[in-house]
């Protein structure tokens, strides 16, 4: 692969990770006790394109309390969020090339410690990322840092 197309690939990545960081951002704003889960999906897939990403990577996942993942609302979905402990998971794709990211909101205000403890796992697998670190070894990591 040539240097020109390296870079056109990198550039590429940035771009979905850009839109995604301004994304997330704008979105963990609207999640609020009372706002309905689809506004917020919609405004993510809808926010996405207009800050000129070719889509989502995925649908938009929501997740409350002991969801584990994967939970995006339906078309008719009238559930509004209440005080819930919230995981909003956005991929972001810019010709194909993905950007993923999730963040917690504790609407509750009575799992701080589950939030920083997320954060601090999420920040010791990434100084882990490196050629030849296989997912046994972020998994490690990760739970010796929550633990």
């Amino acid at each position: 692969m040539t240097s020109i197309m390296q870079d056109d690939i990198l550039e590429k990545y940035l771009k979905a990770g850009e839109i995604l960081s301004r994304v997330r951002s704008e979105a963990k704003d609207r999640v609020k006790v009372g706002a309905s889960l689809l506004e917020v999906a919609e405004f993510v897939e809808n926010r996405t394109i207009e800050l000129g990403a070719d889509g989502s990577a995925f649908p938009c996942n929501i997740s409350r309390n002991d969801e584990a993942a994967h939970a995006t609302p339906m078309a008719d979905d009238e559930s509004v969020f209440g005080e819930d402990v919230v995981k909003l998971d956005i991929g972001v794709h810019v010709d194909g090339y993905i950007a993923d990211s999730a963040i917690t909101v504790d609407l509750t205000g009575k799992h701080g410690d589950l939030v920083k403890a997320s954060e601090a796992a999420l920040y010791a697998a990434i100084d882990t990322v490196k050629s030849g670190v296989n997912t046994a070894q972020l998994g490690s990591v990760i739970e010796d840092t929550i633990v």
